[in-house]
Protein backbone atom coordinates (compact mmCIF):
# COMPACT_ATOMS: atom_id res chain seq x y z
CA UNK A 1 0.00 0.00 0.00
CA UNK A 2 2.87 2.30 0.60
CA UNK A 3 3.69 2.47 -3.21
CA UNK A 4 -0.12 2.72 -3.77
CA UNK A 5 -0.35 5.56 -1.61
CA UNK A 6 3.39 7.31 -2.80
CA UNK A 7 1.72 7.09 -6.49
CA UNK A 8 -1.62 8.84 -5.49
CA UNK A 9 0.43 11.17 -3.75
CA UNK A 10 2.52 12.32 -6.67
CA UNK A 11 -0.12 12.29 -9.21
CA UNK A 12 -2.51 14.52 -6.76
CA UNK A 13 0.26 16.99 -6.18
CA UNK A 14 1.12 16.98 -9.93
CA UNK A 15 -2.57 17.89 -10.43
CA UNK A 16 -2.07 20.41 -7.71
CA UNK A 17 1.12 22.02 -9.54
CA UNK A 18 -0.70 21.66 -12.87
CA UNK A 19 -3.58 23.88 -11.33
CA UNK A 20 -1.33 26.18 -9.64
CA UNK A 21 1.15 26.44 -13.35
CA UNK A 22 -2.12 27.15 -14.92
CA UNK A 23 -3.56 30.66 -12.34
CA UNK A 24 0.04 31.53 -13.10
CA UNK A 25 -0.38 31.06 -16.66
CA UNK A 26 -3.84 32.74 -16.34
CA UNK A 27 -2.21 35.86 -14.09
CA UNK A 28 0.66 36.27 -16.52
CA UNK A 29 -1.70 36.98 -19.43
CA UNK A 30 -3.92 39.23 -18.04
CA UNK A 31 -0.91 41.23 -16.79
CA UNK A 32 0.62 41.32 -19.99
CA UNK A 33 -2.69 42.29 -21.83
CA UNK A 34 -3.26 44.80 -19.13
CA UNK A 35 0.46 46.22 -20.30
CA UNK A 36 -0.91 45.88 -23.67
CA UNK A 37 -4.12 48.27 -23.52
CA UNK A 38 -2.08 51.05 -21.09
CA UNK A 39 0.71 51.34 -23.29
CA UNK A 40 -0.87 53.93 -25.68
CA UNK A 41 -1.81 55.74 -23.01
CA UNK A 42 1.93 55.63 -21.36
CA UNK A 43 3.39 56.66 -24.54
CA UNK A 44 0.64 59.27 -25.32
CA UNK A 45 1.68 60.95 -22.05
CA UNK A 46 4.86 60.72 -22.14
CA UNK A 47 5.12 62.27 -25.34
CA UNK A 48 2.99 65.09 -23.63
CA UNK A 49 5.06 65.57 -20.60
CA UNK A 50 8.22 65.68 -22.86
CA UNK A 51 7.19 68.18 -24.85
CA UNK A 52 5.51 70.28 -21.76
CA UNK A 53 8.55 72.52 -21.20
CA UNK A 54 8.80 73.29 -24.87
CA UNK A 55 5.11 73.85 -25.13
CA UNK A 56 5.36 76.18 -21.89
CA UNK A 57 8.30 77.86 -22.92
CA UNK A 58 6.77 78.94 -26.22
CA UNK A 59 3.76 80.73 -24.62
CA UNK A 60 5.97 82.25 -22.25
CA UNK A 61 7.71 83.70 -25.21
CA UNK A 62 4.41 84.86 -26.46
CA UNK A 63 2.96 86.54 -23.20
CA UNK A 64 6.38 88.18 -23.24
CA UNK A 65 5.86 89.22 -26.53
CA UNK A 66 2.62 90.35 -25.71
CA UNK A 67 3.53 92.08 -23.05
CA UNK A 68 6.27 94.03 -24.76
CA UNK A 69 3.54 94.96 -27.21
CA UNK A 70 0.70 96.16 -24.59
CA UNK A 71 3.26 97.95 -22.50
CA UNK A 72 4.25 99.86 -25.93
CA UNK A 73 0.69 100.31 -27.20
CA UNK A 74 -0.54 101.32 -23.94
CA UNK A 75 2.55 103.67 -23.08
CA UNK A 76 2.52 104.94 -26.65
CA UNK A 77 -1.55 105.94 -26.13
CA UNK A 78 -1.05 107.33 -22.61
CA UNK A 79 2.60 109.14 -22.20
CA UNK A 80 2.67 109.98 -25.70
CA UNK A 81 -0.86 110.50 -27.25
CA UNK A 82 -3.25 113.07 -26.54
CA UNK A 83 -6.38 111.15 -25.05
CA UNK A 84 -4.93 111.10 -21.63
CA UNK A 85 -4.48 114.93 -21.63
CA UNK A 86 -8.35 115.16 -22.70
CA UNK A 87 -9.21 116.30 -19.06
CA UNK A 88 -7.28 119.51 -19.20
CA UNK A 89 -7.78 120.52 -22.67
CA UNK A 90 -11.48 120.28 -22.26
CA UNK A 91 -11.45 121.68 -18.79
CA UNK A 92 -9.05 124.83 -20.43
CA UNK A 93 -12.02 124.73 -23.40
CA UNK A 94 -14.30 124.88 -21.26
CA UNK A 95 -12.92 128.16 -19.57
CA UNK A 96 -12.26 130.00 -22.72
CA UNK A 97 -15.94 128.98 -24.34
CA UNK A 98 -17.50 130.04 -20.61
CA UNK A 99 -15.64 133.82 -21.34
CA UNK A 100 -16.73 133.85 -24.99
CA UNK A 101 -20.67 132.69 -23.88
CA UNK A 102 -20.53 135.74 -21.31
CA UNK A 103 -18.64 138.48 -23.75
CA UNK A 104 -20.77 137.82 -26.71
CA UNK A 105 -23.91 137.90 -24.90
CA UNK A 106 -22.70 140.91 -23.16
CA UNK A 107 -22.55 142.04 -27.15
CA UNK A 108 -25.41 140.68 -28.63
CA UNK A 109 -23.67 138.71 -30.61
CA UNK A 110 -24.42 134.80 -31.68
CA UNK A 111 -20.68 132.84 -30.35
CA UNK A 112 -21.15 130.49 -33.01
CA UNK A 113 -20.54 133.13 -35.54
CA UNK A 114 -17.12 133.84 -33.92
CA UNK A 115 -15.63 130.73 -33.52
CA UNK A 116 -16.44 128.27 -36.29
CA UNK A 117 -16.68 124.94 -34.46
CA UNK A 118 -17.98 126.37 -31.86
CA UNK A 119 -21.22 124.24 -32.06
CA UNK A 120 -18.85 121.27 -32.35
CA UNK A 121 -16.71 122.54 -29.50
CA UNK A 122 -19.90 122.74 -26.93
CA UNK A 123 -21.12 118.99 -27.98
CA UNK A 124 -17.58 117.85 -27.30
CA UNK A 125 -17.84 119.34 -23.88
CA UNK A 126 -21.04 118.07 -23.30
CA UNK A 127 -19.58 114.65 -23.22
CA UNK A 128 -16.12 115.49 -21.83
CA UNK A 129 -16.85 114.65 -18.24
CA UNK A 130 -18.41 110.94 -19.07
CA UNK A 131 -15.81 110.08 -22.16
CA UNK A 132 -12.85 111.12 -19.85
CA UNK A 133 -14.45 108.49 -17.03
CA UNK A 134 -14.79 105.89 -19.45
CA UNK A 135 -11.01 106.09 -20.58
CA UNK A 136 -9.35 106.49 -17.36
CA UNK A 137 -11.48 103.72 -16.04
CA UNK A 138 -10.82 101.25 -18.99
CA UNK A 139 -6.95 102.12 -18.28
CA UNK A 140 -7.20 101.13 -14.86
CA UNK A 141 -9.56 98.09 -15.97
CA UNK A 142 -6.58 96.92 -18.40
CA UNK A 143 -3.80 97.59 -15.97
CA UNK A 144 -5.17 95.58 -13.66
CA UNK A 145 -6.04 92.46 -16.27
CA UNK A 146 -2.24 92.57 -16.74
CA UNK A 147 -1.29 92.58 -13.74
CA UNK A 148 -3.47 90.04 -13.02
CA UNK A 149 -1.50 87.75 -15.34
CA UNK A 150 -4.39 87.66 -17.48
CA UNK A 151 -6.55 85.70 -14.93
CA UNK A 152 -4.86 82.37 -16.00
CA UNK A 153 -5.91 79.75 -13.88
CA UNK A 154 -3.83 77.44 -11.58
CA UNK A 155 -4.47 73.86 -12.54
CA UNK A 156 -1.36 72.14 -10.29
Amino acid sequence: MSTENRVFSRLFDADKRKENLSKEHKVALNLVGEIDNEYDWLEQSFSQASYAPEFFDEWSDKVMDFNTELSIAVDNFVINGSAYSFEEAAENMQERITKLDEQADALGINPSDLVANYEDIKSILSQAESVNSELRKKYKNILEQVNNRFGLADFS
